[in-house]
């Protein structure tokens, strides 16, 4: 019984009085049932893989009510997205019965924009309580009106996508603009001084209109909490204790703005993985799960260790791989589940066999009664499921992708192959088209208009009729044009028919590295992509087959008639990124190139070493639930025709041999 019950009840008294008298021990386990009861103060659940994070933080929250007598009101409740807010909230009310959210629990954004909606005018910037979000489009279109006013010399300036996503990193990380920006485009045209030109333009241009953006709402509702004492005050006793998801994935104004919140009273927990902390490159720092200890002195630090999911013979394995960071908390994952088959290492000569191997084990698992839908393959980059793609349209297989969008329907592969689409076929006006509007003052009726002029067929081997086109470029565009035409000329004097990876490289070592720093925020993905490609394309004799290849394959759901957004009611094979694999999983998982230099990536070696990298791959084996594949091919062709041998990745040399089920033989 409870010793005191509000006044006013939204649901009836039975069901509250049924809900009161809930045994706590009997819905969770030890290690569970210690969180959610910890006393007041700073609190860290350090949650494993599948051990129950999303039920302790809502019981959590039923426990504050039920047993502590807090107001739902009371609590604030930070997460990452919106659907997981809604999700803990409404299994929370269900409960308590009782109201959970007054509108400030939810992602971080949606929590600051809800306090400047009272106070922004307190900024004194300029700033109303009616201020407008700025979306997507809208940020761009402004930012493109201050690049235009500033009057910068655009043939070489990053597009306004591009400089937005690297103010939001750099705001995140309360880092120093300068800084970021001389590092961003050190190997470009690009002049630092336009670009924080731009970025102070476009600030003044958002007071002037009482309008932020995303990043604003953060960055603003930090700037109230540090700067305005009555404020801060305030809130601290609106929200008598504070819980925050994923605390890992917090960059550095979150976890600010958390720390201004619980001054005065500390009550503040956090859950989250130090072992799945993976989005550095978009700001994230794990450190502030790390060090939360020492950023709150008398911290209670709990650990669920107890696994739900996977099979013990999983578990043994991401335990083994991630053992090997030295900087974290170290914990093991404990099974519930009784064991069953080990997992499998498969060792085969190239990708396509890697490829034919998944498509033989998904067919067997589906005879054995495992639905297509209940099978993942995850990979740590894109290009590193091509001939998977390939291999299973072959078969017939349905698959569907986490992005949406297939390699081949990329828009910077599709522009590195609309080089050699206009090479074999100069009457390819798409081709033509949408390589001349890679290029500054091009648009679409520009480049129609030059594709009639010069006759309907534009062979551009012959150097006369390189020299038409540039001579009916506009002037910006003329000496992008001249950085390429001679790989036109010397794809018939070198014979270059036979090997469209080297035009591809050419192509991007001539214009298309400058252009992707300038217009895409990942551009180094999309060089690691790139770079696939172009040792793809050793497969085949001529760049004729090459591309009705990869045609014929980005048209075989047309002549299914299947789109992509039906993909996703079928029962298909789910292609993943292990990024985009986070939080979800499968009965089983296959992992491709488990080789050294592909996983880990080698881009991501050489900037930050590997223990990222292990905690993704971690992040990769704990999505199996009953049957784990991974798949190391021992050779790959280049470019140049030779072949490279692969060494298995460091992370299953760290899994004792004993723990993995060789399979060999596949040729």
């Amino acid at each position: 019984m409870l010793e005191h019950q509000p006044t006013k009840r939204l649901f009836a008294p039975s069901t509250i009085w049924q809900r009161a008298s809930m045994n706590f021990k009997d819905e969770l386990n030890e290690e569970q049932y210690a969180a959610v009861t910890a006393p007041d103060g700073p609190t860290l659940v350090i949650a494993a893989a599948g051990t129950g994070k999303t039920r302790t933080l809502i019981y959590r929250l039923a426990y504050l009510v039920i047993e502590k007598n807090i107001q739902p009101r009371e609590v604030l409740l930070l997460t990452f997205t919106n659907k997981a807010a809604r999700e803990m909230l409404t299994r929370a009310e269900d409960l308590v019965n009782q109201r959970f959210n007054s509108g400030y629990s939810g992602t971080f954004h949606s929590f600051a924009n809800r306090i400047l909606r009272s106070h922004a005018h307190e900024l004194k910037l300029g700033f109303g309580r009616d201020f407008s979000i700025l979306d997507s489009d809208d940020s761009k279109k402004l930012m493109r009106a201050c690049i235009d006013e500033i009057g910068v010399e655009k043939k070489h300036f990053p597009k306004p996508e591009v400089l937005l996503s690297l103010f939001g990193v750099v705001s995140g990380r309360m880092g120093d603009l300068t800084a970021a920006v001389d590092e961003e485009f050190e190997h470009s045209d690009v002049k630092a001084d336009d670009v924080i030109k731009a970025h102070n333009l476009y600030q003044q241009k958002k007071r002037d209109s009482n309008s932020m953006d995303f990043d604003d709402l953060l960055i603003y509702a930090h700037k109230l909490l540090a700067e305005h004492e009555r404020i801060r005050f305030f809130y601290q006793e609106e929200f008598k204790y504070v819980l925050v998801d994923e605390y890992q994935d917090t960059n550095a104004i979150q976890a600010q703005l958390v720390h201004l919140l619980v001054q005065t009273h500390g009550n503040l927990m956090v859950v989250g993985d130090d072992f799945q902390s993976i989005y550095s490159w978009r700001g994230a720092d794990f450190r502030n799960f790390l060090e939360f200890e020492k950023t709150y002195p008398g911290t209670q630090s709990f650990k669920l260790q107890t696994n739900y999911r996977s099979t013990p013979e999983i578990l043994e394995v991401a335990n083994e791989v991630i053992a090997g960071n030295p900087d974290q908390f170290q914990k093991e994952l404990v099974a519930v589940r009784e064991s069953a088959a080990q997992p499998k290492l498969a060792k085969m000569r190239d990708g396509s066999v890697q490829a034919r191997y998944i498509i033989e084990k998904a067919r067997e698992l589906n005879r054995q009664g495992m639905p297509l839908s209940e099978i993942a393959v995850l990979y740590r980059s894109h290009f590193h499921a091509m001939e998977l793609e390939m291999e299973l349209n072959r078969a017939g297989l349905p698959y569907a992708l986490t992005s949406g969008v297939r390699f081949f329907e990329k828009a910077h592969i599709k522009d590195v192959c609309t080089l050699l689409q206009i090479l074999v076929n100069p009457s390819n006006e798409l081709a033509f088209s949408r390589l001349v509007q890679l290029f500054p003052k091009v648009g679409a009726k520009t480049a129609v208009k030059i594709f009639k002029k010069l006759g309907g067929r534009i062979n551009l081997q012959r150097p006369e009729t390189c020299a038409d086109v540039l001579a009916a470029l506009p002037a910006a565009a003329k000496p992008e044009w001249e950085k390429i035409q001679d790989i036109f000329l010397a794809y018939r004097e070198e014979n270059l028919a036979n090997d469209p990876g080297e035009v591809i490289f050419r192509f991007v070592k001539a214009f298309y590295k400058e252009y992707m720093i300038e217009n895409f925020d990942n551009h180094k993905f999309r060089q690691e992509d790139i770079d696939g490609l172009i040792d793809f394309t050793v497969k085949f004799d001529s760049t004729e087959s090459f591309l009705q290849e990869i045609a014929l394959l980005t048209n075989l759901d047309a002549e299914n008639g299947t789109a992509p957004a039906e993909e996703e009611t079928r029962d298909s094979i789910r292609l993943s990124t292990v990024h985009q694999a986070k939080g979800l999983e499968w009965k089983a998982v296959f992992i491709l190139f488990v080789n050294e230099e592909m996983f880990p990536s080698k881009k991501s070696i050489e900037e930050s070493g590997d223990a990222e990298e292990r905690r993704l791959f971690y992040v990769a084996v704990t999505r199996a639930e009953d049957e784990l594949f991974i798949c190391s091919p021992m050779v790959r062709r280049q470019r140049d025709g030779g072949m490279i041998f692969l060494d298995p990745s460091r992370f299953i040399a760290e899994i004792p041999e004993d723990m993995l089920c060789l399979e060999g033989g596949y040729y």
